[in-house]
């Protein structure tokens, strides 16, 4: 992992996500600072259970605990209640090898329970041993998982889907396969499988870096040795071939990042296997600066972080006339992607996607220091983009793609360049885009000529993604299982939300040429990275909505090919269960296809607070592992494309953004409880839903059987992003309504339009006034697929 300083300026601030992108995965375990070890005082063991989870209403745990000061007693605590365990248990083999302790030949314990009935929901099971002194201390967490916690939403599952829903994947970011980096992920989570949730992987694939060599004109090299060093380190630490096997034999879904970028350089010099230094030696393949320079590929070697930095002075550059940069980008990017393809179709159920080439940009890393890109292709491509000329004329050199579909809706005349530019340029020849950004007088974002500057440098970054996306696709890979991987982080409070569209507004900051529609290929997906604030949806956008209701406006198929709800700006600060929570309801309820948390094998949760442990790189044993488990509980059976709001869990009351317009709403812990007023309670849905007329045709209200009849109609409305208002349901008598272990079933109107609803509005009327009702959950279910009629 290589994290830069905290930036000095916005665009590092915005950009540096890339610093943790996903090729700098390699390594954990040789670059972690080594962890201090535990403190001294009690110790003990859990013996059983041995598995995190527990099926069932009843547990059996037993195990042993000892102090200097003596133990007064050990405690099992069911979501915070406490039950007595038996203490004081003959245990000569603990006496054996921990002599010198009070009572260690009698330090073992046991307890046995059934809790039933319980809530459908995962319940947290504490064991405390209490030392004479009455100091606390956890031996362990397990989990306690009733079977029906998995099944309430199963009827109406069954009855829309039955079994055909594409799932929502968790995929752990991990990497050294042949180490041991995905060790115990196989039955980490199986307790929490589902038709709709399953488990699986992220690893890398260097493509550029992982070659032959030159003897064979670096070809990729899908099983290559892990052993090969730079130095002392591996150079890289999976094969695409060991990837496979691995997750045939331990059938475990599979995103591959095959990663051709900056990230997949190597942190030292290795031409004789990465074609990335081989091509970099000639400056005439890199970027340039507004100087004309190419620096040095470790210039920036003095960036401070977790490990050594990797080579950002040198990227390679976009451009289309850089022909060597994209025949080998092209051709190892299709050799990997053809194993892919044979993989997909052989073990469909294992492919979970391809996310190409992380972090995406015309090197921003220099802090506004120096601005890329002024590759002289890249300037003879700017002028035939301003022109409509070139390939944007359909006109392609040889070798050179036919970018007609690129050309601008309204081309310039040398003259009007004049203009813009305010430059005396004689000839399409001289014309040159600004090389100097001021802050002061006129500040540069405000500038007509940087903004055109700046929108073609977003059109670069969108064509590569388009060109990579295409290049996989017809190696085979499905389109729709193609993603990109552009960094997302929300800005500093001064700049200005990050573009949109292609055409956005210039920004006060360097952004590499970032924008959310540059981001989405052609033959594929939006892949997102996102850390902190943008993790949990919470970043300012140029249109008032907010960032993943963006992302689903734009493409509803993207994903999120890395995340962590920690902010690597601030690396000490921990995260809470809160932040895992609403991380996981946004991204799934704005449809994204899947999440991939950062990092199996990075830093313990177990260990948080200590010298070497790194937030943002810990997913195991942390709050926002928690999160996930019991996010995979809550969605069992809630197929993708659903909005489901479970207003928190047994660990948290939240009221996911819903609040009453009429009567009152008062969060409890996996619930809000409705107050009616004069007989009646309207809930308003949060705002910038994003969502399409055709994408939900039921709404689920998780309502106890014996609270139903105190309901006396149901109706809903929606709120158009022009304002309008229309009927998405009418007053529909509770009785009447199908009612499952999901609760009543209300149908809604499908829109024949394509408006977007922005909010939605529940009327409920209820007999009695003075009787408030519980709400377990809300839901809008998505569209039931078409029947086909067999052949």
């Amino acid at each position: 992992m290589n994290v830069l300083r905290r930036p000095t300026n916005i665009a590092a601030a915005l950009l540096i996500v890339s610093a943790i992108g996903i090729a700098s995965v390699l390594g954990w375990q040789h670059r972690r600072t080594p962890l201090a070890p535990l403190p001294p005082g009690t110790i003990g063991a859990v013996d059983a259970p041995t598995d995190e989870t527990v099926i069932g209403t009843g547990v059996r745990i037993s195990g042993w605990a000892l102090d200097p000061a003596g133990i007064r007693g050990v405690e099992i605590r069911l979501d915070g209640h406490a039950y007595p365990a038996r203490y004081g248990l003959a245990r000569a083999d603990v006496a054996q090898v921990k002599p010198g302790y009070p009572d260690s030949a009698e330090s073992g314990f046991s307890f046995e329970g059934n809790f039933a009935p319980l809530e459908p929901a995962r319940h947290e099971i504490a064991v405390i041993s209490v030392n004479r002194q009455g100091s606390e201390t956890v031996l362990a967490r397990k989990s306690l998982l009733p079977p029906a916690a998995l099944t309430q939403w199963q009827p109406l599952y069954a009855s829309r889907y039955a079994d055909s829903a594409t799932p929502f994947f968790v995929l752990p970011g991990l990497s050294g396969i042949p180490l041991g980096g995905a060790i115990e992920l196989d039955k980490a989570y199986s307790p929490y499988m589902s038709p709709t949730v399953k488990f699986g992987m992220r690893v890398p694939i260097l493509y550029l870096r992982t070659t032959l060599g030159p003897t064979r004109d670096w070809e990729f090299d899908p099983g290559w040795n892990i052993e090969r060093r730079c130095g002392e380190r591996r150079i890289a630490e999976d094969s695409l071939s060991a990837l496979i096997a691995y997750a045939v034999l331990h059938r475990l879904p599979v995103l591959f990042t095959l990663n051709g970028g900056i990230w997949a350089d190597a942190v030292c010099d290795v031409p004789e296997w990465d074609i990335n230094d081989h091509l970099e030696h000639d400056k005439a393949n890199c970027q340039w600066n507004e100087h004309d320079e190419v620096m040095a590929d470790d210039y920036l070697k003095h960036l401070p972080g977790a490990g050594a930095a990797p080579e950002l002075g040198r990227s390679l550059t976009f451009n289309v006339y850089a022909t060597q940069n994209r025949h080998y980008k092209r051709r190892n990017l299709q050799s990997a992607g053809r194993i892919v393809a044979e993989f997909a179709a052989a073990h469909p159920d294992l492919f979970a996607g391809v996310n190409l080439d992380p972090d995406t940009y015309l090197n921003p890393f220099f802090e506004e220091k120096q601005w890329y890109d002024y590759n002289p292709g890249t300037l003879r491509q700017f002028r035939e983009w301003l022109a409509g000329s070139g390939p944007y004329a359909n006109k392609p050199d040889r070798g050179v793609p036919d970018l007609s579909r690129y050309r601008r809706t309204r081309t310039l005349s040398l003259a009007e360049v004049r203009k813009i530019s305010g430059k005396p340029f004689h000839s399409w020849d001289e014309v040159d885009p600004p090389r100097a950004f001021p802050r002061e007088g006129k500040p540069f974002w405000e500038d007509p000529w940087v903004h055109e500057w700046e929108v073609f440098r977003r059109h670069l970054v969108d064509l590569h993604y388009d060109e990579l996306s295409r290049w996989l696709a017809d190696s085979g890979v499905a389109p729709s299982r193609i993603f990109s991987s552009q960094g997302f982080i929300a800005p500093y409070p001064a700049a200005l939300p990050f573009a949109v569209r292609i055409d956005s507004p210039t920004k006060n900051y360097d952004s590499g040429g970032m924008s959310v529609e540059g981001a989405i290929p052609h033959d594929g997906h939006l892949g997102a990275i996102v850390y902190g604030a943008s993790a949990v949806n919470d970043v300012r956008m140029e249109d008032n909505a907010n960032l993943f209701a963006t992302f689903h406006r734009l493409d509803r198929g993207w994903g999120v090919v890395e995340f962590n709800t920690a902010d690597f700006r601030t690396q000490t600060e921990l995260p809470s269960y809160a932040m895992g929570y609403r991380a996981f309801r946004e991204m799934f309820n704005y449809g994204a296809r899947f999440a991939s948390p950062m990092a199996w094998n990075g830093s313990n949760g177990i260990y948080a607070g200590q010298p070497g442990y790194v937030s943002f790189m810990a997913w195991r044993n942390t709050p926002l592992e928690d999160a996930m488990r019991d996010f995979a509980v809550s969605h069992a059976f809630v197929p993708l494309g659903a909005r489901l709001w479970t207003f928190g869990s047994p660990r948290l009351a939240d009221t996911d953004g819903w609040s009453a317009s009429v009567g009152t709403l008062a969060p409890g812990p996996g619930h809000v409880d409705l107050k009616p007023a004069n007989g009646e309670v309207t809930l308003l849905s949060p705002l910038a839903l994003a969502l399409g007329g055709d994408e939900s045709d039921l709404m689920a209200l998780g309502v106890a059987a014996d609270q139903v009849q105190n309901i006396i109609s149901i109706a809903v409305e929606g709120s158009l992003s022009d304002g309008t208002t229309i009927a998405l349901a009418l007053p529909h008598a509770a009785a009447e309504l199908a009612q499952t272990s999901a609760g009543l079933s209300v149908p809604l109107i499908r829109l024949a339009t394509a408006a977007t609803i922005d909010q939605i509005r529940v009327t409920l009327t209820l007999r009695n006034p003075n009787s408030p009702l519980r709400l377990r959950h809300l839901a809008l279910y998505p569209a039931a697929p078409p029947v086909t009629s067999p052949q």
